[in-house]
């Protein structure tokens, strides 16, 4: 069976503009493999491919059950997508097919998302709240997205993808940053139990900060690459919480291609129950990126049975850096703190809540990172 029922698949995108071009990006999802076979820890099969294609999803508009409880935050401008439907967006979805950025051959799941998905297009400086939820058994729900900071000018964009059960959200994601320019891009990724795919790049002339949060997926996996211009300046946290058997893959990697950029990275993860949870990521310096500095660090605590992967790389081509330096460690909680908790009052799982916020935040996380993180951590029941 394959991940999207076909004919299902072939019916929405015959609903939608460009139907050629949509064709041609269904054909190559059709003929490329998940990934080529690799046991490098940055590209290894650590997502089980084979379990989405078990699912047979059919792409659907249907209404959902959340109503109109969407969430807002002050001055953010709201788009909310609920299973395939565009519910709200003061923002024009783009006729136009595919992304300038990321290319269809990048992935079979990109290729797929973008033959069947609408593009939303920020061109402008300014806040931006993106709600993607899908809460009907058995839909896909694709998205492509395209971010585009002018010169001089600052945006803050956040992707809240929120699904449940035997459902899948799939996001292609890119931003391009002109010089004088910064983003903070923020992915936010929540599921129970369901399936979920993200693919994003980022090409940076001027600043990024960029927040990667994943939790709860029966199969997640997110990728993120930035390339970074001469002078440009990169941030990245990611983290992943993994409870019962859930299995999560956040991918981040960093490539400096200009001289004098920048780039700092902080991977974390928490595996608890019975869940497999991966992070991992390559910061690269290329050859003519002299004068370049990167940083890569990757944490990750462990409770239960839990298993948890911690890869960071680090290639550096040019012999003129200033730094390079990456590091990474795996732990599990003692039994002996958990006790320790017990004993002041708490019962195991406030014991274990208490630990994960403590590992997951981070010092410089803004408010709004906080608040999601902390929703989350609680609707897992911690």
């Amino acid at each position: 069976m394959p991940l999207v029922d076909i004919d299902s698949a072939k019916s929405f995108l015959s609903s939608l503009e460009n139907r050629s071009e949509r064709e041609e990006l269904f054909s190559i999802y059709e003929r490329l493999p998940y990934q080529l076979i690799n046991d490098s820890p940055t590209v290894k099969h650590y997502t089980r491919w084979e379990n989405l294609d078990k699912l047979n999803l059919k792409i659907e508009s249907l209404d959902g059950k959340r109503g109109g409880n969407y969430p807002s935050i002050p001055g953010y401008v709201r788009v909310v997508i609920h299973n395939n439907l565009v519910k709200e967006t003061p923002l024009e979805f783009s006729s136009s097919v595919g992304n300038s950025l990321i290319k269809p051959e990048d992935h079979k799941l990109v290729s797929l998302t973008l033959s069947l998905s609408r593009k939303l297009e920020i061109k402008q400086g300014g806040k931006y709240l993106i709600c993607h939820y899908t809460d009907v058994e058995g839909n896909f729900s694709p998205i492509n997205i395209e971010i585009k900071v002018p010169e001089g000018e600052s945006a803050d964009v956040i992707y809240y993808s929120e699904n449940k059960g035997k459902s899948m959200n799939s996001a292609v994601i890119s931003a391009s940053v002109s010089k004088n320019s910064s983003l903070n891009l923020t992915l936010v990724n929540k599921g129970n139990l369901s399936y979920n795919f993200v693919y994003s790049k980022a090409r940076v002339e001027g600043s990024i900060n960029t927040y990667i949060i994943s939790s709860g997926f029966s199969e997640g996996h997110v990728e993120y690459h930035s390339y970074l211009e001469e002078g440009a300046q990169a941030f990245f946290s990611s983290r992943a919480l993994g409870v019962e058997n859930n299995n999560i893959d956040v991918i981040t990697n960093v490539y400096h291609d200009g001289p004098k950029s920048v780039s700092n990275g902080f991977m974390k993860s928490v595996s608890a129950g019975s869940s497999f949870v991966v992070t991992r990521g390559d910061a690269r310096i290329n050859e003519q990126a002299i004068d370049s500095s990167t940083s890569i660090i990757g944490k990750a605590i462990m409770l239960g049975e839990s298993t948890a992967v911690v890869a960071p790389m680090l290639e550096v081509r040019t012999g003129r850096v200033i730094t390079a330096k990456h590091s990474a460690s795996v732990s599990k909680v003692p039994e002996d703190l958990i006790f320790y908790l017990q004993n002041r009052g708490f019962d195991k799982k406030s014991a274990e809540g208490l630990i994960i916020r403590g590992f997951m935040e981070e010092e410089g996380d803004t408010e709004i990172v906080k608040k999601l993180i902390d929703e989350i951590i609680t609707s897992l029941g911690y």
